[in-house]
């Protein structure tokens, strides 16, 4: 695997900047674990667009002086079509920010993470 910077900041530009990769990691323990509580809850995903964006605060990053949480805000956007009874679709929207690792560790880091969930074309609310 190559990480690696672009070329106006010292790399070769031959693969993702290490930023890139926390955040394609995000992407992926997302899509993993939501599937994982689907099965777990008689829930079928049949499809997942997940899209992630972000606030960097980049003053670590160029040695201007140390961040304590360099991305301020995560922002998940999941849209998706499920099958499943609500309180079961619910429980797959609620616990994945309990079991997806990466936002865990985004979020005890002090970043604020929230997840947008689209469910079948709508917005999800809670279930009550």
């Amino acid at each position: 695997m190559i990480i690696d910077e672009p070329i106006e900041r010292g790399g070769t530009n031959e693969g993702p900047m290490p930023v890139e990769m926390v955040f394609a990691g995000l992407a992926g323990c997302t899509h993993v674990i939501s599937n994982k509580l689907a099965m777990a809850n008689d829930v079928v995903i049949e499809d997942m667009e997940i899209d992630i964006v972000t606030t960097m605060d980049s003053r670590g990053t160029r040695l201007i002086e140390p961040i304590d949480v360099p991305f301020p805000k995560v922002i998940i956007n999941i849209t998706t079509t499920m099958s499943g009874e609500p309180q079961n679709i619910n429980e797959v929207v609620t616990k994945l920010r309990e079991h997806c690792a990466v936002s865990k560790m985004l979020r005890q880091s002090g970043s604020e993470v929230i997840e947008n969930w689209t469910i079948n074309g709508a917005a999800w609310q809670e279930a009550a």
